[in-house]
């Protein structure tokens, strides 16, 4: 089912700081750099071959990421599994018996297909699997 990690997210402090310190030492700079004030963070996003390696500074206490930072610091948010055909994986594995956390797959801020599975079905792991690619 898995073709490829889709996409890593980290939840840091600041991503300013974040994108100077992977500039500095690796010589990487951000595709992109954008701000989410209805979602409650800013990011930044960097291509890495295949994958998207994704930094979150959350601008809100209230979300799950500032909740994040707070218990247990910077550091991996969740990890995207690529899928072809996401539709047809969200049925199967809500068949398999798993919840998601929303109906159906949803379109991310940078234009791929998502879901994700609640937790609690994925003992205590936080399962995202992504199809498409950054717009």
């Amino acid at each position: 089912m898995f073709t490829k990690v889709h996409h890593v997210t980290y939840v840091v402090n600041s991503i300013q700081e974040m994108a100077d310190y992977l500039e500095k030492n690796f010589g990487l700079k951000p595709e992109q750099t954008d701000e989410f004030t209805d979602r409650g963070f800013k990011a930044i996003l960097y291509k890495i071959g295949p994958t998207l390696v994704d930094f979150f500074e959350p601008l809100r206490d209230d979300t799950t990421m500032a909740k994040q930072l707070r218990e247990t610091g910077p550091g991996v948010m969740h990890v995207a599994w690529g899928v072809d055909g996401i539709d047809q994986a969200f049925k199967d594995l809500q068949g398999k018996g798993n919840k998601m956390v929303h109906d159906a797959p949803i379109t991310s801020p940078y234009g791929y297909k998502t879901f994700n599975i609640e937790l609690k079905s994925a003992h205590g792991i936080y399962f995202q699997l992504a199809e498409g690619e950054h717009s």
